[in-house]
């Protein structure tokens, strides 16, 4: 989870005229897009140069397929037109090409070196082999040699020289051939057995005895496969640093795309379709795309120079709905603290503690519970409404009656002070987030050094200010007068040891600490509506107990509740969300990020409508 909003990405669909409105929904049904017209982007695409580069990198692909990692069709790092994205990615498959070109190779010859022993491996496995000196078999020369074949399945070998000694010998999984004779006749006669698919085995020096050569093939097949692995993450290593994935996907995507719109002149021009998503990964582009069958391809460059991308509360499920208190001022800014996480806990505090009761709190979350598929915005009275019980439970109210349940803190009407003392001190921790909040966009946007200078002091000089309540006044003194002078001291390195600014900064001070203490003093109204809530209840009680009908009681307790709970309930959340708007987002929100406005998308009416 990120204080910060997320920002969308620029995406641009290249497209034929007449694929345009019917793409154009698709897209819209995703709730992820806004368009945005960027002139630049219409230019024509010379296709026959982009077929030459597609023939070559389809030659490249015969040959290098098998090394090549998957395509990605995500996010790319290259940007431009489509010529300049397969210029940029054939530079990448080149520059790989060259710095894996010789790992390649010596690749290709390891793992033939690993079959052709794996199969010397399998041939000396069965104990007819023991018989054999395998140290003859490989060292044999020059006038005498060994050579061992693989047979194809049921082939029967044919045609031998009488002068050459051979003997098949039958596995499990493949059968074998061993001949033995001159040079000559083995050289010739191996032209022969390959073009009857007979596999010739490569057999390195081993010796005599089938146990010491079983071993040494062992160590072999083990210092090889070490080898091999070493280059294959050397290759994958490369693939990485030069972006090989990526280029992959740039070129499958215009291939695919110049497959589907291969009639077309090559001076014809397309249309591009620009703007802003939230779908960060394309992924619902992309699957929107291909559900419609659309012949287009979609790319995700650098945003243009001078366009500002809208921005979008990210948040998690249940802080969506606390979102709403920011969107009342707007969006936050790419550098500014999105509130709605710390609001979703902080908003059904205030207006529990406003509204403590535990009966009618549970009518609330009922209604929330209920109402919230419908409204996704109520799920606010859920939380509320949870809230609205615990603090009905401190207060020992239920449907606003104090006798039915014990207090577990106390009864506002019977002691209120420490109901109006609470709110203060939630007032100074929620200030002082506030404050804290703006400390970190200010590092966001790289003036710490002047927060230090400017803010950083007036919040050590509202501590001051708290501390004097509870400490000395010696204390307090120093602590308000260090602030004073770091206050000071920062406004004159700011304004380069001229006296004019620093005295015009002392009126705005005394402004900013008389803004503090009324906006602390502010939350005390949070204890006053408590109180307000449980008078307002102790009325409709009293109404009810002055009469002796059961039944005039009954309604009189019922229609009290629906009373307080509408009455009390809307006021106590316009209180909630002024102290939230004009006490909280005032130390560090301005929301001057642009809003997301995703196409809507078209709504189709059923016939007769």
């Amino acid at each position: 989870m990120s204080l910060r909003p997320a920002q969308t990405v620029w995406f641009e669909l290249l497209l034929t005229h007449d694929e345009v409105s019917d793409t154009l929904q698709a897209l819209a049904h995703t709730g992820t897009i806004e368009l945005e017209l960027h002139e630049h982007r219409q230019e024509e695409l010379d296709l026959q140069d982009l077929q030459a580069r597609l023939h070559e990198f389809a030659g490249l692909r015969r040959q290098y397929l098998p090394f090549w990692p998957a395509p990605d069709t995500g996010m790319s790092p290259f940007t431009g037109s489509a010529g300049d994205i397969v210029d940029m990615a054939m530079v990448c498959l080149a520059d790989w090409e060259k710095q894996a070109r010789s790992r390649i190779q010596r690749l290709e010859l390891v793992r033939s070196r690993l079959a052709d022993l794996r199969l010397v491996q399998h041939f000396m496995a069965d104990e007819q082999r023991s018989a054999l000196d395998f140290e003859l078999l490989t060292t044999s020369g020059p006038t005498l040699t060994a050579r061992l074949f693989l047979l194809p399945s049921k082939r029967r070998m044919e045609n031998v020289p009488a002068t050459v000694l051979w003997k098949e010998y039958a596995g499990a999984a493949h059968g074998y051939a061993l001949f033995v004779g001159s040079l000559d006749e083995l050289d010739a006669l191996s032209a022969e057995l390959a073009m009857k698919k007979y596999t010739p085995i490569h057999m390195p020096q081993l010796p005599s005895r089938i146990e010491d050569a079983q071993r040494s093939v062992s160590d072999k097949l083990s210092k090889l496969e070490t080898l091999a692995d070493k280059l294959e993450k050397e290759i994958a290593d490369l693939s990485l640093r030069y972006h090989l994935a990526q280029a992959l996907g740039e070129m499958h995507r215009m291939e695919w795309f110049l497959n589907n719109v291969s009639e077309l002149p090559a001076s014809k021009n397309f249309a591009w379709i620009t703007g802003w998503t939230s779908d960060v990964s394309g992924r619902k582009l992309r699957d929107a795309l291909e559900l419609n069958s659309s012949n287009a391809i979609l790319h995700f460059p650098d945003s243009p120079e001078g366009m500002q991308p809208p921005m979008m509360m990210n948040n998690p499920r249940w802080a969506k709905p606390f979102e709403l208190f920011a969107s009342m001022l707007g969006t936050p800014g790419g550098n500014e603290a999105d509130p709605s996480s710390i609001l979703a806990v902080l908003a059904p505090l205030l207006f529990g503690y406003m509204f403590g009761d535990v009966g009618q709190g549970f009518v609330l979350m009922l209604a929330g519970l209920l109402l919230q598929k419908r409204w996704p915005l109520l799920r606010i009275l859920v939380v509320n409404g949870a809230s609205a019980m615990l603090f009905g439970f401190l207060f020992g109210s239920m449907f606003g009656r104090e006798d039915l349940i014990p207090a577990l803190w106390v009864h506002p009407i019977v002691d209120p002070l420490p109901v109006l003392a609470v709110p203060l001190v939630a007032g100074v921790l929620i200030i002082l987030t506030g404050m804290l909040l703006n400390a970190i966009e200010s590092n966001w946007r790289g003036e710490w050094l002047r927060w230090l200078h400017v803010d950083a002091p007036v919040v050590v000089l509202y501590l001051g200010l708290i501390a004097a309540f509870f400490l000395d006044a010696g204390t307090s003194s120093v602590i308000i007068a260090s602030a004073l002078t770091w206050y000071l001291i920062g406004h004159l390195l700011l304004a380069g040891g001229r006296i004019m600014p620093v005295l015009v900064s002392l009126a705005s001070l005394i402004e900013v600490m008389m803004q503090l203490v009324l906006n602390t003093v502010s939350f005390v109204r949070v204890g006053a509506f408590a109180l307000a809530h449980a008078g307002l209840s102790l009325a409709f009680n009293i109404m009810a107990d002055s009469t002796s009908s059961f039944l005039l009681a009954g309604m009189i307790l019922l229609l009290g509740n629906i009373i307080v709970m509408v009455l009390e309930g809307l006021v106590v959340s316009i209180q909630t969300t002024r102290l939230i708007l004009f006490e909280f987002f005032i130390r560090f929100l301005k929301a001057e990020g642009r809003v997301f406005k995703p196409l809507s998308s078209p709504v189709t009416r059923a016939a007769g409508g």
